[in-house]
């Protein structure tokens, strides 16, 4: 069995484990059921919960929670990591939460990422503690531009400690993301982030530093009753830690609006690669369900 370098900074996707637990991000197309055909929304981020929930893709939604409100995103995530000698573990998180706070600066919130729970081989473990800022540049009626920031503390379980190396990255992890959301019609939207992640995997000998791109493309198709669909596309370079080749993952999620809420479920799978020379593969696929709520 392959113990992965996991880095256990939260993103809002999710909301789960960087690097090896696929975050799980947003839904960053608009809902159609907010919005008719006698008043249509003057702003994209304006029309409905869709524009700015930010779960459960990996794509970051570009649009802000405003002021004087509090959405509060969670979820609960099984992934299992097949190795290809014919091993393989499975591990589950939650409740991958991100609590994003409108703030009196136009077009800025704040976030709060607090500790995730992971438990793998009757082991618990608790990922990093993270804040971020999220700023929506510009936006119309048809798209919207934006870009978030994430940084994490070493205040999480030493991953030495436990079967599957889950837990803290030991130091300190920074994401940017550069973020762009749009409706290409009243049914059918687009989102894709580009991420610069500066992340570290634990080791015998203190923490690696290294940087994994995370370039993204979501498209979305809002049903009636409030349902919608989306289904996106991913790479995350250095896959499995310091110099090791990227993962491309494939994912879709089904998302329904209640009043002020939306529940989700997705799935994800990740190609197979060959993160040690000579070794065995290494792939990937999730499960997982989730609650957004406006406050």
């Amino acid at each position: 069995m392959i113990r992965p370098l996991l880095v256990a900074a939260l993103v809002g996707i999710p909301s789960v484990a960087l690097a090896q637990a696929a975050p799980t991000a947003p839904s960053t197309s608009p809902s159609s059921s907010s919005t008719t055909a006698t008043s249509a929304p003057t702003d994209i981020c304006s029309s409905g919960l869709s524009s700015i929930v930010s779960r459960p893709s990996q794509t970051t939604a570009a649009c802000v929670v405003k002021s004087n409100q509090v959405l509060i995103e969670t979820g609960w995530q099984s992934q299992t990591v097949v190795v290809g000698n014919g091993g393989s573990y499975t591990y589950q998180s939650g409740p991958n939460a991100t609590i994003r706070i409108g703030t009196s600066l136009k077009n800025v919130e704040f976030d709060v990422i607090p500790p995730t729970t992971l438990r793998s081989s009757g082991v618990t473990a608790l990922s990093d503690v993270g804040a971020g800022l999220r700023w929506q540049i510009y936006s119309t009626p048809t798209v919207a531009y934006g870009f978030n920031t994430i940084v994490t503390g070493s205040t999480g379980t030493n991953p030495l400690t436990n079967p599957n190396g889950l837990g803290s990255a030991n130091t300190g992890t920074y994401i940017v993301n550069a973020n762009v959301q749009g409706a290409l019609s009243s049914k059918f939207g687009y989102g894709a982030t580009f991420g610069y992640d500066s992340l570290a995997a634990a080791g015998t000998l203190g923490s690696t530093r290294y940087i994994s791109m995370v370039p993204s493309v979501d498209f979305s198709y809002s049903m009636p009753a409030s349902w919608t669909l989306l289904v996106e596309g991913y790479r995350q370079t250095n896959g499995e830690g310091p110099d090791t080749p990227g993962h491309t993952w494939f994912d879709t999620a089904l998302m329904k609006d209640i009043g002020n809420a939306q529940l989700d479920i997705n799935y994800g799978v990740s190609n197979g690669i060959t993160p040690i020379y000579g070794g065995p593969s290494v792939q990937r696929r999730y499960v997982g369900a989730g609650l957004s709520y406006l406050l």
